[in-house]
């Protein structure tokens, strides 16, 4: 049986214990910084008092205690506890994005390399099958050679309020930029289906909506301190988090235990977090920084390839157009088709099951890499460090280009 030792037990480190216990791995340590969701995580899955920590120290003094680390913290201590948990020789299965430092990503890369140790990095939507499907596609020449990609990431209003205004991605200097946070799993997909590497990059961006300026002269600080705009305001916090209606989003219900720090938040909880906690600010009162639109132009091989990330959109979906030359594919990644069309011939609609969690994705990644740890099998869709550090550079090499406003070539 496989072991896996959890540290971060945010929504993403919750995410993977349940689907490495789901399918028949066995967590046997979890590191977290919040007592409450450590105890609350400790209970469910069946832990010792001595397997759970709340300082990452003394986690790590603890030596090896499982096959694999799965890191799901925070995006800046991703390095620290890789390089950690490589000493002690832990595989690794790393939430993206790696680090914000290109320097960090490669240093990573070299170590797993010289320890021979397997360095998996969470870019699930390689393992979603609407996406798995179109690389099968792509692989077979359906369409011919790809000549054209047109990748959109629409956030959703409410998504990017949640995580890029209010929450844990909303400062560059804290985290990384969104287009790194954000989409680099977009930037992966467009490497993983040209299979090849990007030669140059040019990027322009915007923040527009989310500032100060824009903030109604009678708003206060907090939604929860009875703004006058309360009816009107998309924004505004019961409708995001506790009060579904046919105009809000039952999603972010989801969040609640991201806002609270509680395994079974009631409401109380809910509206004493806002009031206090970040996730209650009025959007234009926040401390953000981050693009909110940008888009990168991208040259991968002989391959032109366009990435948009947009936080105006009113859903959270992905749309996909590639061209080749002998035909093209166009989907969004909520439905479950997308249109093959070849030319000369009569369109095609491809379905796909629907999976939950990245569309399938995060179920498919804990498969691949159970069966990387009991037979070492590296199946195409596993994203090791080794690829994984080209979107890293193709999102560096963005960021260059929108501050500077030149093309940026990657070596």
């Amino acid at each position: 049986m496989v072991t896996v030792a959890i540290i971060g037990l945010g929504n993403r480190g919750r995410i993977y214990a349940h689907n490495f216990t789901a399918q028949g791995a066995k967590v046997t340590a979890i590191c977290e910084k919040n007592p409450v969701m450590l105890q609350y995580m400790r209970k469910k899955l069946g832990l010792s008092e001595d397997r759970a920590f709340l300082d990452e120290k003394n986690f790590f003094a603890a030596g090896k205690l499982a096959d694999a680390l799965v890191i799901a913290t925070q995006d800046r201590d991703h390095y620290r506890h890789a390089m950690a948990g490589m000493e002690l020789g832990y595989h690794l299965l790393c939430e993206k994005p790696v680090s914000p430092h290109l320097a960090e990503c490669e240093e990573l890369e070299e170590t797993a390399r010289r320890k021979q140790l397997k360095m998996v990095v969470c870019h699930v939507l390689r393992y979603a099958p609407y996406y798995n499907r179109i690389k099968e596609l792509l692989d077979s020449g359906a369409i011919g050679e790809i000549t054209n990609i047109i990748q959109t990431e629409n956030v959703g209003y409410w998504h990017f309020s949640h995580s890029y205004v209010r929450g844990n991605w909303r400062k560059e200097s804290e985290t990384g930029p969104s287009i790194l946070a954000k989409c680099c799993h977009d930037l992966d997909l467009i490497y993983y289906y040209t299979g090849k590497p990007c030669k140059q990059v040019y990027s322009i961006g915007e923040r527009r909506e989310f500032l100060p300026e824009n903030a109604p002269k009678d708003a206060p600080a907090r939604c929860t301190d009875g703004c006058p705009h309360a009816d009107t305001c998309p924004y505004e916090v019961s409708k995001l988090y506790y009060k579904p209606t046919f105009k809000t989003i039952p999603w972010l219900i989801g969040k609640l235990k991201v806002i609270t720090g509680k395994g079974r938040p009631k409401l109380k909880d809910v509206k004493d977090a806002l009031r206090t906690g970040p996730y209650g600010r009025c959007v234009y009162r926040c401390d953000n920084d981050v693009m909110e639109n940008q888009t990168v132009c991208c040259k991968m091989g002989d391959v032109n390839a366009t990435l948009t990330m947009t936080a105006q959109s009113a859903f959270c979906y992905r749309r996909t157009h590639i061209s080749g030359t002998k035909g093209e594919i166009m989907g969004t990644d909520t439905s479950s088709s997308f249109k093959l069309r070849v030319f000369g011939e009569r369109p095609r609609t491809i379905r796909v099951k629907r999976g939950i969690g990245h569309l399938g994705g995060d179920q498919g990644v804990v498969a691949d890499f159970i069966r990387l740890m009991e037979t070492g099998e590296i199946t195409p869709r596993l994203s090791m460090m080794s690829q994984t550090i080209m979107s890293h550079k193709m999102a560096f090499a963005a960021e260059e280009s929108r501050k500077s406003g030149k093309a940026v070539p990657i070596e």
